[in-house]
């Protein structure tokens, strides 16, 4: 991410080269565990949660003044907090982006996007992405495996609009060597996200199950505020059920569609990515 990122803005300015704009794909990863608020201390960016508080189940953030569960606020643009090296490397390539575009006046705006969705998302990756896990698990007749407790509340964007994010991104001015979050805009557990796909899937037999597995470096809770954007005049419009049935009849009708789920999650508990399994 970042060294790449480096080279594009050093070949512009080597062979002098006339950029309307850059768009850096950036992510709401960058923020790791959010804003929180506890009724008692305020507000807090919390660190992310201990391999021991998780073997334990403790899945929820508490305040480190008070032991107080805190309370999830949305967050916005001002704050970042990147906890791993995937986070570190999206936020230096944001960086890199807006400082060296100011520097050699080249338009440079960063979008943080939440959890990207839509059709034509690649399946064959099982490792990450609830939609794509979900239905494939859905239309292999397989339960739903949703970590921890389904609880974690995540915040959900379909490509559709922030395509459309992107091109007010592109035309306004205002955008400059700013920064943006691009989310959907409403709190939507894994566990509820799970019902919507088995509603969409329509099968009675399986359910969304969890069995205290967790993955080691996940966020409990995670929402952008996108104020800042929607003064620009953007909103999100497509929902979660359009984005799932979207995807289920995408899926359904592809040629290579199949269970990739099953391996990448044997894998996943041997590399010790997938903590706390019940299984044998």
């Amino acid at each position: 991410n970042t060294v790449g990122t480096a080279n594009l803005y050093e070949v512009i300015v080597e062979h002098n080269l006339s950029i309307g704009k850059i768009i850096v794909a950036s992510s709401q990863a960058i923020y790791g565990e959010g804003k929180y608020r506890c009724k008692v201390h305020g507000i807090q960016y919390p660190y992310p949660r201990s391999n021991s508080q998780l073997e334990m189940h403790q899945w929820d953030i508490v305040c480190e003044h008070c032991d107080n569960m805190l309370e999830l606020d949305e967050t916005d643009e001002m704050h970042v907090n990147p906890h791993n090296s995937y986070s570190m490397s999206k936020y230096s390539q944001e960086m890199i982006g807006l400082v060296l575009g100011k520097r050699y006046e080249i338009p440079t705006v960063g979008m943080r996007y939440s959890i990207v969705q839509g059709t034509r998302q690649s399946f064959r990756n099982a490792y990450s992405g609830v939609l794509r896990i979900f239905a494939m698990q859905a239309l292999s007749g397989h339960n739903l495996t949703a970590y921890e407790d389904g609880k974690q509340i995540r915040d959900y964007v379909n490509v559709k609009d922030v395509a459309c994010a992107n091109i007010i991104a592109l035309e306004d001015k205002r955008t400059d060597y700013c920064s943006y979050n691009v989310g959907g805009g409403r709190q939507v557990t894994v566990n509820e996200f799970g019902n919507i796909m088995l509603e969409a899937v329509g099968n009675d037999a399986i359910q969304v199950i969890s069995n205290g597995e967790y993955r080691f470096g996940d966020t409990r809770h995670i929402i952008s505020n996108t104020n800042a954007l929607r003064e620009l005049g953007w909103k999100p419009k497509s929902t979660i059920e359009t984005s799932v049935k979207e995807y289920i009849n995408w899926a359904h009708n592809h040629p290579d569609f199949g269970d990739y789920v099953s391996s990448a999650m044997i894998n996943m508990r041997e590399l010790g990515t997938v903590r706390g399994s019940t299984l044998k």
